[in-house]
Parts: structure tokens; C-alpha cells; sequence
């Protein structure tokens, strides 16, 4: 009984931050200023740091800049999750980011902390172009 109590949570957790996760994605693709800003207050929290080997962003507006800068640079970019596991307020998500027409151009690995909230506070990403 214990054992199913403890799944049970953790499958709580795990849809939880998915759907955080997923929100946050989606906060990359060409959505307008203000559908972005509801999406990163629904995932991200407002102090958050984003890395990545171009840069760091530190909280929303900085956040939300570097997702625009990404838009002008690959218009019509979405992001597609791969694998999502977690444990312990902790993520690490297989993606591929896709061009408007749905064609691979980068695939990445992201790793991520959550904060009691249940809102992504540290997204660190890696990726590189896909050949």
C-alpha cells in the first residue's frame, strides 16, 4: 500500500511539472507578448535564470527577450519534448526544436530545478544543430 501511495505521488509530481515544463516550451514558439507573459506566470517563476552556451537570462523580461531574439532567428520555431523525467523538484528534457515547417534544426538536452511553487527557477540548456 505504501508503494502505491508513493507512485501515486510521484505521477502527481510528474504530470505537474510536465505541464509546467510544456508551458514553458510553448512560451518559446511565436505566441503574442502578452499569451507569453501568461504562459511564463503559469511555469516560470519571476526570478528564474535560463542558461545556455549563447546566454544567460535573469527573470521574465530578460527571459522573454532572449525567446523573442529566437523568433527572429528561426520565425515560426516550435519546440517539440522528446523524454521528461524528475525527481526531487529536479527535470531533464530531450527536445527538438522544429522550424516552421516542422524540420529539425536543433536538438538539446535541458535540465531544470523547481522551486516549492512547483514554477521552473533554473532552465539550463544544451543543444546543437541537427545534421
Amino acid at each position: 500500500m505504501v508503494y502505491r501511495m508513493v507512485t501515486d505521488d510521484l505521477v502527481a509530481a510528474q504530470d505537474r511539472f510536465l505541464a509546467a515544463w510544456n508551458t514553458y516550451q510553448a512560451a518559446w514558439s511565436g505566441v503574442s507578448g502578452n499569451d507569453r507573459q501568461r504562459m511564463l506566470d503559469g511555469s516560470v517563476a519571476p526570478h528564474c535564470v535560463y542558461t545556455d552556451p549563447t546566454s544567460v537570462s535573469c527573470g521574465h523580461r530578460e527571459l522573454t527577450a532572449k525567446m523573442q531574439a529566437t523568433q527572429r532567428n528561426f520565425p515560426g520555431a516550435t519546440f517539440r519534448n522528446d523524454k521528461f523525467v524528475h525527481h526531487h523538484d529536479q527535470a531533464i528534457s530531450n527536445w527538438t526544436m522544429l522550424d516552421r515547417d516542422g524540420n529539425a534544426i536543433f536538438a538539446g538536452t535541458s535540465y531544470a530545478r523547481f522551486g516549492d511553487d512547483g514554477l521552473l527557477a533554473q532552465m539550463t540548456g544544451f543543444f546543437e544543430p541537427v545534421r
